[in-house]
């Protein structure tokens, strides 16, 4: 393809592969896989680009980025300096006292990004009503500057108590220590609301990864300074370079957001209104639940044991994917995962250099898999190197399958049935390299009546880059009564998430919404719940409450706790594509194939030549550029009209 200066891309960075979906108008859609170039993943975006659009120009280009996502779980941080109130030394240490496993004697928390040595305190206090108890003197500023001074910082995370309710505090000291030329994040501006250490950990998260975010970015653009970068947040919606660099917090779930956003299209595409996403790739499987077409948002994530409270879409991650490596413990049972071989080496079979077996090398040893395909980036698998991997194990390939498929049958029951949601009313929409080799065996396991397998599954992520709206969601803890006048309240909110996306390049098609944190008097955790206009709130909360618990509490007070305004703009697509860029199709002899322990006869089906009402029965492979769909006996999949594969289960 070749495009001009209106061309879009949407690029999703993942571990194993860095995946791209070039639009330009008049032309179909094309997807491109190539390698993940960990050392430096600007790299392989700029090869995936020049792939899948040689010779075009880029007018936009979203991006789905896990730069901030591997420097925490990776420890490969910024050296941080956590600056807070006097007698609030340990907040992160102490942090939460519920524990991680409530039986498990050995479990332990995870060790805070920034030691208690490199904590600095502030004699001064606000109360909660935002008035000073305790006054920061310009003589404490200048011994608080010194003490962080010295111990030479690269990123400093400055969070004071009750800073959200009144920040001169915070501004005062910021700007002092910006004399130290670092970057600085105040939790005030990050995140206005109330909970001390949810707020502390949120912004030393975000300190601690802005200097390799910024250098990440500042390298990407460099290399492509033709197109207007966004980059995706964990909420879903694209924000400006700028943010993204100053407050990568918000970009934790960049990847997997891109893709939820994109499968609630292709369910609402195919006419499930209710649905669960199914995303697996080369190193994790990210599982959410879609309503009313939809993804849920929550104010409440973590990653790597470390709580973070900005938006962010329910996502539910497990370590499988198909770089998973399979292994045998001390009892002799057989695991997979979360160790995964990434793109360097990557499976045995990639002839990378990798030698312990994977997901991907049993699927090769099965036969799902064709050693003579070619897939991203000119990769060829070797099946005797595969064999030769998985003989080291007590089971066979099937077996693997079966320990893998059960870590993530237990994800997808965490977003369903753990909720009370019966997944006989959920469509499961399977994307992801690997993610359409697994979904009719997983739905089959949960009781789901329907597999989705969009048109190009392989890179649903970095189409969801395009499907995406710019977003940003501004809010303020208020803890009122539901009666009060909110009114200027919310009025400063949307004049705050309107100009934020102003800053951001948004001109035009902005919409704003409401949403507020509400709880009965007493209660310690908020539901969020949606407002429309002159909507009665405590009425919202009931009627919630009964939804999510099964009663309301109407004799009690009710209790505002936190108010949200989101700013949306216009998405580069408006509808998931129906027409894709196949490639060619190619004619292929039937082969044998495993299906669990037995070994049966499988039709090889070339997506591009399947158009809209045909079927393929199973048992069957139905191979495209960017993944394969395995059907078992009696499953029966169809094309309907927007392209998908749907597969109905009884």
């Amino acid at each position: 393809m070749s495009g001009g200066a209106e061309a879009c891309a949407g690029v999703d960075v993942g571990g194993t592969f860095t995946d791209v979906v070039v639009h330009s108008p008049g032309h179909r859609p094309r997807a491109v896989k190539v390698p993940t170039t960990p050392a430096d993943q600007a790299e392989g975006v700029q090869r995936g680009i020049a792939e899948g659009l040689p010779g075009g120009a880029l007018r936009l280009l979203p991006h789905g980025s896990t730069t901030a996502t591997n420097a925490v779980l990776e420890r490969k941080i910024a050296r941080t300096a956590f600056v807070t109130t006097d007698g609030f030394t340990d907040v992160l240490q102490i942090a939460r006292q519920n524990r991680p496993a409530l039986y498990d004697l050995s479990a332990t928390k995870p060790e805070p990004l920034v030691p208690h040595e490199r904590s600095v305190t502030v004699a001064e206090r606000m109360s909660p009503r935002g008035e000073a108890v305790v006054e920061l003197t310009d003589a404490e500023i200048d011994r608080v500057v010194a003490a962080v001074r010295r111990l030479e910082p690269e990123s400093i995370a400055v969070c004071l108590l009750f800073s959200y309710a009144c920040d001169d505090h915070e501004r005062r000291l910021c700007a002092a220590l910006a004399d130290l030329g670092v970057p600085i994040t105040r939790s005030s501006s990050l995140l206005p609301e109330f909970r001390e250490f949810e707020r502390a950990s949120t912004c030393v998260l975000n300190a601690a990864v802005e200097p390799v975010m910024r250098r990440y970015l500042s390298n990407l653009t460099t290399r492509l300074p033709g197109p207007t970068i966004t980059v995706m947040t964990s909420s879903g919606g694209t924000a400006g370079v700028d943010f993204a660099a100053a407050a990568p917090v918000h970009t934790l779930l960049s990847g997997p957001a891109a893709g939820v956003v994109a499968a609630g299209a292709v369910a609402r595409s195919a006419g499930f209104e209710d649905a669960i996403a199914f995303d697996m790739g080369g190193t994790s499987t990210d599982v959410c639940l879609i309503r009313e077409g939809r993804p849920e948002v929550s104010t409440s994530s973590e990653i790597a044991g470390l709580p973070f409270r900005t938006p962010a879409v329910g996502i539910h991650t497990v370590g499988a994917g198909g770089g998973s490596i399979a292994w045998v413990d001390t009892g002799g049972a057989l695991r997979v995962g979360p160790q995964s071989a990434g793109a360097d080496p990557g499976p045995a079979c990639y002839r990378l250099g990798g030698e312990e077996p994977t997901v991907t090398d049993a699927h090769c040893a099965l036969g799902h898999l064709d050693p003579a395909r070619e897939l991203g980036g000119g990769l060829r698998l070797d099946a005797d190197a595969a064999r030769r991997a998985l003989e080291t194990l007590p089971e066979p390939a099937s077996g693997v399958l079966a320990v893998v498929r059960a870590t993530m049958a237990r994800a997808l029951r965490k977003v369903s049935t753990e909720r009370g949601i019966d997944p006989a009313g959920l469509a499961l929409i399977a994307y992801g390299g690997a993610g359409p080799l697994h979904a009719t065996a997983l739905a089959r396991e949960l009781g789901c009546p329907a597999v989705v397998v969009p048109p190009a599954p392989g890179v649903l992520s970095a189409l969801g880059l395009l499907l995406a709206p710019p977003r940003f969601e501004a809010s303020r803890t208020v803890l009122v009564d539901a009666g009060e006048d909110l009114s200027q309240a919310w009025e400063e909110l949307g004049t705050e998430a309107h100009r934020e996306l102003e800053k951001q390049g948004v001109t035009a098609g902005i919409s704003l919404s409401k949403v507020a944190d509400m709880r009965y008097a007493g209660q310690s955790h908020e539901l969020r719940i949606d407002v429309t206009e002159q909507a009665d709130l405590a009425e919202l909360l009931h009627d919630a409450h009964r939804e999510s618990y099964g009663y309301a509490m109407r004799d009690e007070r009710v209790e505002v706790v936190t108010l949200r305004v989101i700013a949306r703009g216009e998405p580069i697509l408006a509808d998931s594509p129906r027409d894709w860029d196949q490639g060619e199709p190619e004619r292929k002899p039937d082969r044998e194939i495993g299906i669990g322990d037995r070994s049966v006869r499988a039709r090889i089906v070339s997506r591009a030549a399947l158009r809209t009402g045909d079927e393929v029965a199973g048992p069957a492979l139905i191979e495209q550029p960017d993944t394969t769909t395995l059907l078992a006996e009696d499953e029966v999949a169809t094309v309907d009209e927007s392209g998908n594969l749907v597969v109905r289960l009884t």
